[in-house]
C-alpha cells in the first residue's frame, strides 16, 4: 500500500512526459519547453515531499534530461 503514493506520482511525471512528446512531435516549441520546465518542476515538487524515492527519481530525471537534450536549441 505505501507504494501507491510512489505509482500515483511516476503517473503524474509520466503524463507530463507524454505532454512534452506530443508537443515535439506537433512541432509545437513553445507548448514544449513549457510542459517540459512543468515535468522539471513537479518532478522536484514531488522528490521533496517524499512521494518519490530516489530509483524512481532518477529514472525519471534521466528521461527529463533526454528532452532537454532534444530540445537544445529551442529557445523561447
Amino acid at each position: 500500500m505505501f507504494n501507491s503514493k510512489a505509482k500515483r506520482a511516476c503517473r503524474e511525471v509520466e503524463a507530463l512526459f507524454n505532454d512534452i512528446q506530443i508537443n515535439l512531435e506537433n512541432n509545437y516549441k513553445d507548448l514544449a519547453i513549457g510542459a517540459r520546465k512543468n515535468a522539471e518542476v513537479k518532478l522536484e515538487e514531488l522528490r521533496q515531499s517524499g512521494e518519490l524515492g530516489d530509483k524512481d527519481y532518477k529514472k525519471l530525471k534521466l528521461k527529463l534530461d533526454d528532452f532537454t537534450k532534444r530540445m537544445e536549441g529551442y529557445h523561447h
